[in-house]
């Protein structure tokens, strides 16, 4: 047998092989999918008879948001106070984690853990025709991913009111406000975390049937009463760490229920009230 009949032959058998293999995982990833609908739809008739519906379209996993623990990094801390500055804005390191960063436009407190503190001087505040535009801005020159949550106008006042995303979920725990005057930017305030893509930890989230099973049991048994899940986001939650300054995103799911918002930690199944 000539060699190139012998090479289409063995191609045609690869071919043949490649194909079947693409099929067997096809397959197995339905079958599993599958699973997971039917047992989600076994979990919400189980809350169902319990008295809680749940809306599904609303109901998001989190199996790709991997706890992180990311460390203070006062060079992008530096990089923010000058993007709301100006580069000649200086750092002060105050004692206990406080640092003070300022010049003559104003200041800028920004604490372990990300909670921060500024204001304008007023022969400095930049005066705008578009409050939230130039507040999501000022975010983008800060190195800051944020997504807009709300726009509050009263007697002059315009607050506009960010959310911090991490690689695209929402911190849940870092909010920041502009506060403007007559439309000029004369304070920040909120919590914001200035570090870099941070150290993944062990720990795999808890898949959406266990996760609502989990809710159930927590919120009876803290006595609390709900009779509707209405959504389940994924996202962060933020703790500080005492001794580095830096910061802990947790994954959990920010529950909406009739009667109020919840965290549900997505590895450990802990739940918390939204104060």
């Amino acid at each position: 047998m000539e060699w190139r009949k012998l090479k289409n032959i063995m191609i045609l058998i690869l071919l043949v092989v490649n194909g079947f293999l693409l099929v067997l995982v096809w397959s197995r990833r339905e079958e599993s999918a599958s699973y997971q609908r039917a047992a989600l739809e076994q979990t919400v008739r189980v809350l169902n008879k319990s008295g809680i519906e749940v809306d599904l379209d609303a109901a998001s996993p989190a199996d790709s948001l991997p706890p992180l623990t990311v460390e203070r990094d006062l060079d992008r801390e530096l990089q923010l106070a000058r993007g709301l500055l100006g580069q000649d804005a200086q750092a002060d390191n105050r004692g206990g984690g406080l640092y003070l960063y300022q010049n003559g436009a104003g200041q800028l407190s920004v604490r372990p853990g990300g909670e921060l503190s500024a204001e304008l001087q007023e022969d400095s505040r930049w005066s705008t025709g578009h409050p939230a535009r130039h507040a999501a801005g000022l975010l983008r020159d800060m190195g800051l991913e944020a997504e807009e949550l709300e726009t509050v106008q009263e007697d002059g006042q315009t607050r506009v009111r960010f959310r911090q995303v991490w690689n695209g979920a929402a911190v849940f725990s870092c909010e920041v406000e502009f506060v403007y005057e007559n439309d000029a930017l004369g304070a920040i305030r909120g919590t914001l975390v200035a570090a870099g893509q941070g150290t993944a930890e062990g720990g795999q989230a808890l898949t959406l049937p266990t996760a609502l099973m989990r809710f159930s049991e927590e919120i009876t048994a803290a006595g609390d009463v709900c009779t509707a899940i209405r959504s389940m986001e994924p996202g962060y939650r933020g703790t500080v760490q005492p001794l580095s300054g830096g910061v802990r995103l947790a994954p959990v799911w920010l529950v909406a229920t009739d009667t109020g918002k919840y965290y549900l930690d997505c590895v450990t199944g802990a739940l918390t009230r939204v104060t």
